[in-house]
């Protein structure tokens, strides 16, 4: 035993190094797995557009309606390019799943109902960013999804957080389940 640590001597340095980077994706996965478990899920429609990626294949490209809110912001909020906003939003009386309106925009977490949501999104140009602006789809039926959301019939599921963070759980078509994001 004590001939194999002395041989392993100049490798501790790599050995810790591996051992942080595998804790660290780790810790990742686990937040992203605890984000789609844990986070209250809503259902938004989605207007898509048709891209496709070199390395990952298949995705649909997601907008909102609340990703260029019409809107002003709360208490004269001005925010500059790249500033923070959360996004509360609340469900439209009598319309059904899928339809949020946005309730507020504001450079902090505001207290909410328990019939609302915050999302934290940062401000690109005129455009609020989520970071749910891609969903993957296996290699092929990008496009047959991209002409159901132009008929307005593709939803995607959320899980969203206590601090507003956004998490595409899954899609949805005419109000059936189609996609769903695996946890492990």
């Amino acid at each position: 035993m004590t001939r194999f640590l002395t041989s392993l001597r100049g490798w501790w340095p790599y050995l810790a190094g591996a051992a942080l980077l595998s804790f660290v994706l780790g810790a990742m996965v686990i937040d992203r797995v605890q984000h789609l478990r844990h986070g209250r899920e809503i259902v938004v429609a989605i207007r898509p557009i048709d891209p496709r990626d070199l390395f990952k294949g298949d995705y649909v490209r997601l907008d909102f309606d609340f990703t260029s809110p019409s809107q002003p912001y709360r208490d004269g909020f001005a925010p500059r390019d790249g500033a923070d906003v959360y996004v509360t939003l609340a469900p439209r009386e009598g319309q059904g799943e899928g339809l949020w309106r946005v309730d507020a925009l504001s450079p902090t977490l505001l207290k909410t109902t328990p019939q609302q949501v915050v999302l934290k999104a940062k401000l690109t140009g005129s455009r609020l960013r989520y970071g749910i602006e891609r969903y993957y789809v296996p290699e092929g039926t990008g496009p047959k999804l991209e002409a159901d959301a132009r008929t307005g019939k593709l939803a995607a599921i959320l899980a969203v957080d206590s601090r507003g963070q956004a998490a595409i759980k899954g899609l949805m078509l005419d109000g059936r389940v189609i996609h769903r994001e695996p946890l492990l």
